[in-house]
């Protein structure tokens, strides 16, 4: 029998872990956790997503896309466009 989460606390509480522990894309670690590709935490809180059938919310520069030369601008077709 598989138990099905829909909402509430077990869904706040594996959003929180999976912020704190995504993995970089500049390395491959989980920036928590220092371990290569998703740690034991991120697998667990993903898990509890993948039983509730929901998505988790996404957070801006979680992977750390500084690390391999990514720079944070605006969209770029939009300042291309009022450029020309």
């Amino acid at each position: 029998m598989t138990t099905i989460y829909h909402g509430g606390q077990q869904l706040d509480q594996a959003q929180a872990m999976l912020d704190r522990h995504a993995v970089s894309s500049g390395d491959g670690l989980c920036v928590e956790c220092r371990v290569l590709g998703p740690c034991r935490v991120n697998e667990a809180a993903a898990k509890v997503f993948r039983l509730s059938a929901r998505l988790p919310r996404r957070q801006p520069g979680a992977t750390r896309p500084e690390l391999m030369g990514v720079g944070r601008g605006g969209f770029g077709w939009l300042s291309a466009r009022a450029a020309g």
